[in-house]
């Protein structure tokens, strides 16, 4: 490939790229909205907000659904992230209420 296809192929891999960052935010908004609503629902019926069986279960589920190549304990650690913060919006939702 001459130097030109080379960029011009690097540039068609960073756009779509591009397109999976931006799915993927607004999939993870997607899916706060969703905890958040599943909050309101629980605080409604005064169960308790965290429970950490749920989320090793989802941890468990994103390690067998994973195909790679980011390996199962990374994927893990990515979305024990994404929970985690998701957790940290909701309490800091209750410190502005």
């Amino acid at each position: 490939m001459d130097e030109m296809g080379t960029q011009n192929r690097i540039e068609d891999l960073r756009s779509r790229v591009d397109e999976v960052d931006r799915e993927l935010i607004r999939i993870l908004n997607e899916r706060a909205r969703i905890v958040q609503e599943i909050v309101a629902i629980k605080a409604e019926a005064g169960k308790p907000l965290f429970d950490p069986r749920r989320e090793e279960e989802i941890l468990q589920k994103v390690a067998e659904q994973n195909q790679g190549p980011i390996y199962d304990t990374s994927m893990r650690e990515i979305f024990g992230l994404i929970l985690h913060r998701i957790r940290d919006l909701e309490v800091q939702r209750e410190e502005f209420r």
